[in-house]
């Protein structure tokens, strides 16, 4: 049968012109990285430090728009600065008696400066302000997930810290918002001090020094306690991911389809709705309350009429003693209205301090680092005689127990073993440890007597070719999906078929609408759903699509755990050619499978506690024997009742 195969498309990451590469903004996002652990800080400190290390990156992430942006904020509060003075200057020349046309002309031309910068300027800010933060969303999400996957193991990702981080660096928490946000909160925020501070200069000069000095400060000290509360509801809101994270996974499962059959199977609907609103008020209420002080509002309050009276009276008394001109307190009440610009901003403030929240938590992300010393030595071609487990011993991040407990195993180079053993005895742990995705607590691992510790990981995983119990079923085409197993590889038509065909899913293709190029997802228009074993034999090809490119060490946790009683017994058949001349590790509890490999290790109490051929185990009539006759005793049932039938 000839098959065809589409070339293979430029890879995902390829950056498209005038964006950011990612050598480029991996750089800009760990420039600054320092000091992001703020725990010491108080709550107020902690916001402004995210703020201002939030605007440390921008020139980093675009050079360009944060400079075009910063001129349009400049321009902006000019025109703020004008508004008062071409006010004023009119006011004037329309009462004064002599009606002079230069005053009137140079005051309408004032406000014609005023509302170009307003009208015009101001669209243009806005749109550059997206950009901007639509490009540091991009450049944050990039070194989210590129330090997530940095480590060669995947112990930090059973961290609950380090799981919260990832949260606040996604902004997916339930109430929060992207670090995009804050860009345009800032520049909306930034136009508003300067026009706070040029409304200042124009008080001190057409009333007296003093009046800004007592309602500026009026102002700010108001603006401070309000940001101080900000910064409060921003720390609990932190410290409420754990709870904000479990409201957004019920959300999931009640909007998505994975869950969907389940949940109305089980009647589930009240019990996810009573349960997503207990989790979101648990992370909500904190928030709410940090943010809330009656007194403080109400001290605010007197503050800014006492400060308002101090300056309005005095203006006042001036204007009715003609000690001020028209002109002069005209720009004076403009410039008194203006000074709230130095206040609390409300909204823009809030979403500025909370979307500045996932710039350090980002950072701190993009900062995990390989654990150990690895790195070293190269793993082509490895192993040559054997990998060993000497004395290991495992626990997962906040387990109750050990997993592995000074386990000793031996599997020589070209040869293939079986590991069986009850559920939770540690299998599918140990081809993990083989792996490299987690490192041993105790012990070591040695291929070709040669820790696994001193190699290179991502190395070492080119040797590796894994089928897990969970695979993942990505939704892009079969070709992809097989392809993963060598993603650097060039498209390879012959080791693709060969794959296929040894992994049980040639020929499906030809049944599926798009053949190789069929979307295996049911959420696209052209996409399909495969079945479950369908989704196996494809996940084998996607191994045996590894060995076809070097990987000399294949394993395969419960590889028939989806088949059919048809496709496993054509899997049996194929075994022998699957496993040729590589170093297989099978883990099964169908011994029917378990018997084709060479070796078999039965895991108990965290240790091998039988090890030997099919055979000798069941010679030695152990765990082992037991297991297997509880399983074969139903088929050995069945078959005398069938001979006595026949008799």
């Amino acid at each position: 049968m000839a098959a065809s195969v589409p070339e293979r498309p430029p890879h995902p990451s390829a950056a498209r012109a005038g964006e950011p590469r990612p050598a480029e903004v991996n750089r800009f996002m760990k420039v600054d990285s320092r000091g992001t652990n703020e725990s010491k800080k108080k709550n107020g400190d902690r916001a402004a430090s995210d703020v201002l290390l939030l605007v440390r990156q921008l020139p980093r992430v675009a050079k360009g728009l944060t400079f075009a942006l910063a001129v349009l904020v400049v321009g902006q509060a000019a025109g703020s600065a004008l508004l008062p003075l071409a006010t004023g200057r009119l006011v004037a020349a329309l009462t004064d008696a002599s009606k002079s046309m230069h005053g009137v002309t140079v005051g309408l031309v004032l406000l014609g400066v005023v509302l170009f910068l307003d009208v015009v300027l101001d669209p243009i800010r806005t749109m550059l302000a997206w950009r901007l933060g639509t490009a540091l969303d991009g450049a944050t999400a990039q070194t989210t997930v590129d330090g997530a996957l940095r480590p060669a193991q995947i112990g930090h990702l059973d961290d609950a810290d380090v799981a919260d981080r990832i949260e606040r660096a996604r902004a997916v928490g339930l109430g929060a918002h992207p670090p995009g946000q804050a860009v345009t909160a800032l520049a909306g925020l930034v136009p508003l001090r300067l026009t706070g501070l040029v409304s200042a200069v124009l008080l001190g000069w057409a009333g007296q020094w003093w009046m800004p000095v007592v309602l500026g400060s009026a102002w700010v000290v108001t603006g401070r306690w309000q940001e101080k509360e900000i910064g409060r509801s921003v720390s609990a809101h932190a410290g409420e991911t754990a709870q904000l994270r479990r409201a957004a996974y019920l959300r999931e499962v009640a909007t998505t389809a994975p869950a969907a059959k389940e949940v109305r199977l089980f009647g589930l609907r009240s019990w996810l709705v009573e349960r997503f609103t207990t989790a979101w008020w648990d992370g909500m209420v904190q928030m709410r309350r940090a943010r809330v002080s009656p007194r403080r509002h109400t001290l605010a309050i007197l503050l800014l009429l006492a400060a308002h009276l101090a300056v309005v009276l005095p203006l006042v008394h001036q204007a009715t003693h003609g000690e001020r001109s028209v002109e002069q307190l005209t720009v004076a009440l403009q410039a008194l209205l203006g000074l709230f610009a130095l206040g609390f901003s409300g909204d823009l403030q809030w979403m500025l301090h909370t979307a500045s929240a996932a710039v350090p938590a980002a950072l701190a992300v993009g900062e995990l680092e390989t654990a150990g010393e690895a790195g070293r030595l190269g793993a082509a071609g490895l192993p040559q005689r054997e990998i060993r487990f000497e004395k290991v011993g495992f626990a997962y991040p906040g387990g109750r127990g050990r997993v592995l407990d000074g386990l000793d195993l031996v599997l020589p180079a070209g040869s293939s073993l079986a590991i069986v053993g009850d559920n939770g005895a540690g299998k599918s742990t140990l081809t993990k440890l083989l792996a490299g995705l987690y490192l041993p607590d105790s012990g070591r691992i040695t291929v070709d007597g040669q820790d696994l510790r001193a190699h290179d990981p991502e190395a070492w995983c080119r040797q590796l070719a894994v089928v897990f119990q969970d695979f993942v079923r990505y939704p892009f085409s079969v070709r992809d999906n097989v392809g993963f197993g060598r993603i650097e590889a060039e498209a390879d038509d012959e080791a693709l078929i060969e794959a296929t065909r040894l992994g049980g899913f040639l020929s499906v293709e030809t049944e599926l609408p798009g053949g190789w190029d069929t979307l295996l997802s049911g959420a696209y228009t052209d996409g399909t759903e495969l079945s479950g074993g369908q989704w196996q034999r494809l996940a084998l090809s996607r191994a045996l699509y590894a060995v076809r490119h070097g990987a000399r060490v294949l394993v395969l946790d419960e590889p028939t755990a989806h088949l059919d009683v048809q496709a496993e017994h054509e899997l049996y058949a194929r075994f022998l050619d699957i496993t040729a001349g590589l170093t297989t590790v099978l883990v099964s509890h169908r011994f029917a499978t378990v018997r084709l490999a060479d070796r078999i290790a039965v895991v108990q109490d965290g240790r091998i506690g039988e090890y030997g051929t099919h055979d000798e185990l069941l010679a030695a009539d152990g765990r082992y024997a037991r297991m297997f006759r509880v399983q074969s005793q139903p088929f050995m049932e069945q078959g005398v009742r069938e001979g006595s039938s026949r008799a």
